[in-house]
């Protein structure tokens, strides 16, 4: 490359933020959060479906929500909404293997070959999970009939990764489930932030005001006297009106 560098800066380009004309005027920025509060609102969700189906035991630590990550999803399913990928930290997905079939993790670390029981709990956990993902950002509503997707001349872009952290309490270790939503699925998820209602004023803001609480403080009744006459009362004295 000859001439002049049109980069006048020493900033790493791994670094710069790449716009995506596709993403301005909309609600993009919105997704992460929203992904983020709603699986605040149901910690659980996943972890009791680990716990029914699989007899382990983990606690969710943090979400994060990536717009990119250089791995690629192990699962990649295709649905009504959109294209929905699936990974899973090996350690973990060898845990819940071990606990579902009654044997226990290596103390060390250590982990056997790959094997097809793994392939097939991948993709038994790519379906239930991305389903469970979907009823939780989308109101309740299930992605419907979901199949796995394979294309050898399409590479699906990616919009967003969620990570979901989990501490497990057979193993005390961390590990990430990840899933990949394509732009299809993001916009619907968009479209659906866009059309959230505001909340209507249909209460009388006389009637709000009246349930305020307030303290009062009452004088029934107030009376100049002496420190002696004070010192005389007695229980039920009267003093005579001037």
């Amino acid at each position: 490359m000859t001439g002049h560098s049109k980069v006048l800066h020493g900033v790493p380009a791994d670094s710069l933020i790449r716009l995506k004309p596709h993403k301005l005027g909309r609600h993009y920025h919105k997704v992460p959060i929203y992904i983020k509060e709603s699986a605040s609102k149901h910690p659980r969700i996943i972890s009791d479906y680990f716990l029914r189906s699989f007899r382990i035991n983990i606690e969710l630590s943090r979400v994060e929500v990536h717009e990119s990550r250089a791995e690629e999803p192990s699962q990649t399913y295709a649905s009504a909404f959109g294209r929905v990928g699936f990974s899973i930290d090996r350690p973990l997905l060898a845990e819940i293997l071990e606990c579902y079939y009654g044997g226990t993790t290596s103390a060390t670390g250590s982990l056997p070959p790959p094997n097809t029981s793994e392939l097939r709990l991948s993709e038994r956990l790519g379906k239930d999970v991305a389903d469970m993902f979907a009823r939780m950002v989308l109101g309740g509503q299930s992605l419907g009939h979901i199949e796995k997707y394979e294309n050898a001349y399409e590479q699906v872009q990616w919009e967003y990764v969620a990570e979901f952290r989990y501490l497990s309490h057979v193993s005390e270790q961390q590990a990430s489930l990840f899933l990949y939503l394509d732009h299809d699925l993001v916009d619907e998820l968009t479209s659906r932030l866009s059309e959230r209602p505001v909340a209507a004023c249909n209460f009388d803001p006389l009637e709000q005001i009246k349930s305020l609480p307030l303290q009062m403080d009452c004088v029934v009744a107030s009376l100049q006297m002496s420190l002696a006459e004070v010192l005389a009362l007695r229980p039920g004295a009267r003093q005579a009106s001037a």
